[in-house]
């Protein structure tokens, strides 16, 4: 094959890895695809360009700036995707060669975009230009933006672990229905929930900003601005949405068990103790697409413990089913749980 055939195919095979990246890896994927970027310099280089270019188009899509309430996943068909890839990866490519085959940084000038999403079942780490790291749970999204002084992002939907790089002349703010979660350098992760938004903290401090409208609770640490509350590592806060009372904010002290079960998705595990089958059922939804439904209201309360893979519903099931009583029935896309009868 001649040398612009290959890098044709260079090409074509990056637009390929980055429509899969935008979906979501599986842990196989994410090892072939190191395993084709270890095989051929140009593979990365025909990526990164291609990145760049991706991620200042992610953030004019139909639907940006949509408030929480009114955000509904986008499926976009991999086709157009496909057609806008091919014609601009040659003009991003082309920059890479004449800067003499470096690396085309993803910054222009003081500038930086990106929206990323994962699918269900999906997690997905996002690297940012300051040595930042997003970590995306299932069904997630954000956009990012960095300005010349502040560095945001959008939560538009689902979970995200933040690891901030320190700079103190470029605050990190974390936006999720309109609660701003501010910091300069710390570690901590923010769900977005239909009725709240979460905020706890594993490393450094965050001050947290409600909307308008907010009674901050006695045990909240006022700062500087009127409104925000400071919240330090191993602190959980839940900011409440409600579009009639006022937003309460109440900071608390979690343990080490707590924090580990919250973060335990990131090594795809869902971790229970005495927990409400309601919220169980709750998370394993959330990174499933078969979906478990409780039939009788008084089996929402019954709490049960355990620790399981994200995508592993059917043992659970299958230890209500033995171990508890519960009645189930199973069809190919839902799972019902009743109470057994006397």
């Amino acid at each position: 094959m001649n040398t612009h055939g290959e890098m044709n195919a260079v090409e074509a095979a990056a637009a390929d890895w980055l429509i899969r990246q935008d979906h979501g890896f599986t842990p196989e994927q994410e090892r072939e695809f190191a395993r084709w970027l270890a095989r051929d310099p140009r593979h990365a280089a025909a990526f990164d360009a291609l990145a760049a270019t991706w991620a200042l188009m992610g953030e004019a899509s139909p639907g940006a700036g949509r408030s929480a309430s009114s955000v509904r996943r986008r499926v976009i068909p991999w086709w157009p995707v496909a057609v806008a890839a091919a014609a601009v990866i040659a003009v991003a490519f082309a920059g890479w060669s004449r800067a003499g085959g470096r690396k085309a940084s993803p910054v222009s000038g003081p500038d930086y975009e990106l929206a990323a999403a994962t699918d269900v079942g999906a997690l997905r780490k996002v690297e940012l230009p300051d040595g930042s790291v997003i970590q995306l749970n299932t069904g997630s999204a954000v956009a990012v933006r960095y300005e010349a002084h502040v560095r945001r992002v959008h939560l538009t939907q689902g979970e995200a672990y933040f690891t901030v790089a320190k700079n103190p002349g470029r605050p990190f703010i974390v936006n999720a229905a309109g609660v701003d979660v501010r910091v300069l350098g710390t570690v901590f992760n923010v769900r977005l929930r239909p009725d709240s938004v979460d905020v706890l903290v594993t490393e450094g401090k965050v001050s947290v900003q409600s909307p308008v409208g907010v009674v901050a609770s006695p045990a909240a640490t006022a700062v500087a601005t009127p409104g925000w509350s400071e919240l330090v590592a191993g602190q959980k806060l839940s900011v409440e949405l409600s579009p009639v009372t006022p937003v309460t904010v109440q900071p608390v002290a979690v343990a080490p068990t707590v924090i580990r079960q919250t973060l335990a998705w990131q090594e795809r595990r869902l971790e229970f103790d005495a927990t409400p089958l309601s919220e169980i059922v709750e998370e394993f939804n959330r990174h499933n697409r078969h979906e478990l439904v409780i039939a009788d209201e008084p089996l929402r309360s019954v709490r049960f413990g355990g620790s399981f893979p994200v995508a592993d519903y059917a043992t659970f099931v299958r230890m209500l089913e033995k171990d508890f009583g519960v009645v189930v029935e199973r069809a190919a896309n839902r799972t019902l749980l009743r109470q057994r009868t006397p």
